[in-house]
């Protein structure tokens, strides 16, 4: 007698797996005429569409789907183990504008999960410039005011340089940052090869954020020319050479695009590196891709992976070995989708980028505070920002599989298409004559503004949504700054602090400090980073080893810079300029109701929601079984706005003598709620001013109807 326990059910039998056509026509048949394409096909900004259902036929032809972890083009990552070889970094930026804030915050969190040092330098820092000697709205903006080795130690008191990589995002002024770095470790006699982290140049990145670099181009990539070689002969692992794609990314560019320019510059450091005498096997090793990871889950997930594919192909048609094609790649979320309106969504957003960029094996991860778009964030902000990521790692478990996303159907058949279109435009660059050239001739803004403005037009139709910013507004929430940097007075303090260092003790007394920077003119190679470093520990300063180093230094190039914006930027400023008018007349809309309502409530929330978003006061509290019942309740409510709000048989009955009453009892403005296409010339005529539907253009309707109420936008 068969066990009925182990006895197989024949279900493949009773129930044989249909067809993918046999599919698609029962979707077809439920669809009762709507368009397949267009309901069940969803194109992206990067020229892909997305399938609704994929199959193993789908993995046709894809040779990296056979690869395996650890090994080229490095799809699957670029250790054989995953995470278990060697975890990611918790890798939080602390954007606090003093040295000792950031190391009292850096310190905290060190003890409570992050594992690896991220300081960001201030935009007087990055340019080159002592604080006394920059702008004063460039001190302490956007990251520490650090100038001198005392600075430094300071800011990394009680790390331990050995055991943590430190990575420090200097932007031009890496070189001498660099040379900080390496004497605060003989000062600490810390070994060079134990020296881990990165601090990368991106001459191409910096040219496009700023529109010109505060030295020639050519003399940046001397510089990193010189870092770099040091590094290769003295600290195997401290990378030194970046590719930043932020920059498009925070000008609304898409995935494939950062993607792209982020290769082309960094094959045309390759190159300039090249021609100052180091091989691309020598360089590549010393490169970091840096990336911003948006909320497109899977598309981030394959995007990450197809960047390994990408990189591994380049290197591999420059004859690279394969042990020096591999990518790091540091990781942040996005600046981009982070809002100030409804701000804890910001948590969900960046829990999905996080998840995004560890399914797609990045080597460090900055995880955004959900306050980063309203200041500096405070340690509640940063706790939550960081446990993001221990509890992937903790609880998640992410870090104990190798490739979790490899074999899916729909992320292999993505990333091969990411792949093709970042390749394609790659190759776009390289004919426009590399992405410097591309960026002189504005191809690459063009690009960017390309995408941007049909980011602004989904934002503002509402095809791209942004929960409680554009659809699903919180109209109780009263809206806080953070703290933000005093510019001046940090200014002031910081520059009281450098003219003390110069004027007083061994500064002004020891000649080894002027010395060592005479020095810096004089040697070749390793030999002037040797002289800068020198420099440093007898006490110069970041502005001053600039001067000196770059005193024939002529910044001719300049280009269009890219502007960042932040998907909610429209609709924040929309709604903080209405909440601000003070006028209850002004901003207020009436809903004059009709019939009954539970048969078109989903219309009256759309409404609501719909004005709510640009920060009126909706009243819709009462319902009228007459015209003239809603003009007498509008006329009470004082609203110089309102809409009509019913079914569209109702429309037919009423909303023309409504519409009529209603301007009769001195409502300027009155719309209807949907679009009866058959009644719009009787209602135009009898006073309906608009119409609202879901394909109206939100934000320039809500714009119009404030500047016509002496809103100031």
């Amino acid at each position: 007698m068969t066990d009925p326990g182990n006895a197989p059910l024949g279900l493949r039998d009773q129930f044989p797996a249909p067809t993918l056509q046999q599919w698609q026509e029962e979707c077809v048949r439920l669809l009762k005429g709507a368009s397949f394409d267009k309901i069940m096909r969803t194109p992206t900004y990067e020229g892909i569409t997305l399938q609704p259902m994929y199959t193993q036929a789908d993995l046709d032809g894809l040779d990296h789907v056979d690869g395996v972890p650890g090994a080229a083009p490095f799809v699957r990552g670029v250790r054989p183990f995953g995470y278990r070889d060697v975890p990611w970094q918790v890798a939080q930026e602390l954007p606090y504008a003093t040295v000792d804030e950031f190391n009292e915050a850096l310190c905290h969190d060190l003890e409570r999960g992050q594992t690896a040092v991220v300081l960001t330098v201030d935009r007087a820092g990055q340019a080159g410039h002592d604080a006394d000697q920059a702008p004063v709205d460039l001190v302490g903006a956007g990251g520490t005011s650090v100038a001198s080795l005392d600075g430094l130690d300071r800011a990394l008191t009680g790390i331990d340089l050995e055991t943590l990589p430190i990575h420090i995002e200097s932007g031009a002024g890496a070189l001498a940052y660099a040379a900080l770095l390496v004497a605060l470790a003989r000062k600490r006699n810390v070994p060079m090869a134990k020296l881990s982290g990165s601090v990368g140049l991106d001459p191409v990145a910096g040219l496009a954020a700023e529109g010109q670099l505060p030295l020639a181009v050519d003399k940046a990539y001397d510089e990193l020319a010189i870092l770099t070689g040091w590094a290769a002969d003295n600290a195997p692992n401290l990378l030194t050479v970046a590719a930043r794609g932020h920059v498009y990314h925070d000008g609304g560019a898409s995935a494939t695009e950062e993607l792209a320019f982020a290769l082309s510059a960094a094959v045309h450091h390759l190159r300039e590196l090249e021609t100052r005498g180091l091989a691309p096997e020598i360089v590549a090793p010393r490169l970091h891709v840096d990336l911003s990871v948006g909320t497109h889950f899977f598309l981030e997930i394959a995007r990450l992976r197809a960047a390994r594919l990408v990189w591994s192909r380049i290197l591999e048609a420059a004859d690279v070995p394969e042990d020096a094609r591999r990518l790091t790649i540091h990781a942040r979320t996005s600046r981009f989708t982070k809002t100030v309106l409804d701000p804890h969504v910001n948590l969900l957003r960046t829990t999905t980028e996080a998840m995004a960029a560890i399914l797609g094996q990045v080597d460090a991860l900055h995880v955004s505070p959900f306050d980063e778009p309203l200041g500096l964030p405070d340690e509640f902000s940063r706790r939550l920002a960081r446990n993001t990521q221990l509890m992937l790692r903790e609880e998640s478990h992410l870090d104990l599989v190798g490739d979790p996303a490899g074999g899916s159907w729909f992320i292999e058949k993505l990333t091969a298409e990411v792949a093709e279109k970042t390749w394609a435009l790659f190759q776009e660059i390289e004919a426009a004559g590399g992405i410097v050239a591309a960026l002189e001739s504005g191809l690459v803004q063009s690009r960017v503004e390309t995408t941007a403005a049909v980011r602004r037009k989904n934002l503002a139709q509402r095809r791209d949504v942004l929960v409680g910013t554009n659809q699903y507004p919180n109209a109780t929430e009263q809206t806080s700054g953070g703290r933000d940097v005093d510019h001046a007075a940090l200014h002031a303090e910081r520059s009281a602090q450098l003219q003390k260092l110069r004027t007083g003790g061994e500064h002004a007394a020891d000649q080894a400090v002027l010395e060592k920077l005479a020095g810096i003119l004089d040697g070749e190679g390793p030999a002037v980073f040797d002289a800068i470093v020198g420099a440093m520990s007898a006490g110069a300063t970041v502005g001053e080893v600039s001067r000196t180093f770059r005193h024939d230094a002529d910044p001719k190039l300049k280009v269009t810079p890219i502007a960042p914006w932040r998907a909610g930027e429209m609709f924040e400023h929309l709604r903080s300029a209405v909440r601000d008018h003070f006028d209850a007349a002004a901003t207020g809309v009436f809903c004059a109701c009709l019939g009954n309502v539970a048969r078109y409530m989903p219309r009256l929330d759309f409404t609501r929601g719909f004005f709510q978003t640009g920060g009126f006061t909706v009243h819709a509290d009462r319902f009228f079984a007459t015209p003239e019942d809603a003009a007498a309740a509008a006329k009470q409510s004082g609203a110089a706005t309102a809409v009509i709000v019913g079914l569209d048989d109702t429309y037919a009955e009423q909303a023309a003598d409504t519409a009529r009453q209603l301007k009769d009892v001195g409502v300027s403005t009155v719309m209807l709620a949907g679009m009866p296409r058959d009644l719009v010339d009787d209602l135009q005529q009898a006073g309906v001013d608009a119409f609202i539907h879901v394909r109206s253009d939100l934000h320039a309707v809500l714009s119009e109807l404030a500047a016509s109420k002496g809103v100031a936008l």
